[in-house]
């Protein structure tokens, strides 16, 4: 399925630009048909192409191009302070469908007008869940350091929101504090708008950094 992707359009970006510029619905129906061809139908391509990757990581992942693993372009605006109607940044997520999806780790891409990022983590994990990988973790501390270690190596760096006083452990590896210093923790690689974008190669790109991933998934699954 990879072969048939040939990278996403160089206009995506461009798009997103405009479309932060001019977010508004009448701006947005007058363009809807470059948004399908330049952002919607590239992504759910690339879905396509990475299927049989993630699949291997967990044969349980949504991967269907027309449905949650494509961000939708419309925000929902009725508890935001923000009424713009349209997302500018978008995404591509592979994450176990069902209810209590924010607790488990999921696999992304999210490209904006700027630059992109990728990576794995959960999307909003509750204290609880948060509490469970920190005991997981201190108790198999060396299974869980392989595991970040290989991340790093790959690229990818610890993020989300720190605690303000984290309660970490005498003697704690540095690698490991990393992670459960933080509210939700993820791993992402975050990356300027490149030609590689545009390139039949992202597919590979991906499939090779999210493999270095699996383990630490595992993990956390």
């Amino acid at each position: 399925m990879s072969a048939a992707f040939r990278g996403l359009p160089v206009g995506l970006t461009r798009f997103l630009g405009e479309l932060a510029a001019n977010n508004e619905r009448q701006w947005f129906v007058d363009h809807k048909a470059e948004y399908e061809a330049l952002v919607r139908d590239p992504l759910r391509a690339l879905v396509a192409a990475l299927a049989e990757t993630v699949l291997k990581i967990d044969p349980a992942f949504d991967v269907d191009p027309r449905g949650g693993a494509v961000s939708r372009i419309y925000r929902d605006t009725r508890f935001s302070r923000d009424k713009s109607p349209y997302r500018i940044n978008q995404w591509i997520c592979f994450k176990r469908p069902g209810q209590g999806w924010q607790e488990r780790p999921a696999f992304f891409l999210e490209i904006g007008p700027a630059g992109w990022r990728h990576g794995m983590g959960c999307y909003a994990a509750p204290p609880a869940v948060t509490k469970t990988q920190r005991a997981a973790i201190l108790a198999r501390p060396g299974r869980f350091l392989a595991a970040m270690n290989a991340a790093l190596a790959a690229g990818f760096g610890v993020e989300g929101e720190a605690y303000v006083r984290p309660k970490l452990p005498e003697g704690l590896d540095p690698v490991l504090a990393q992670w459960i210093s933080r509210k939700s923790p993820y791993v992402a690689c975050t990356r300027p708008v490149e030609p590689l974008l545009s390139s039949p190669e992202l597919v590979e790109e991906l499939r090779q950094r999210w493999q270095a991933l699996e383990a630490l998934y595992r993990l956390l699954a």
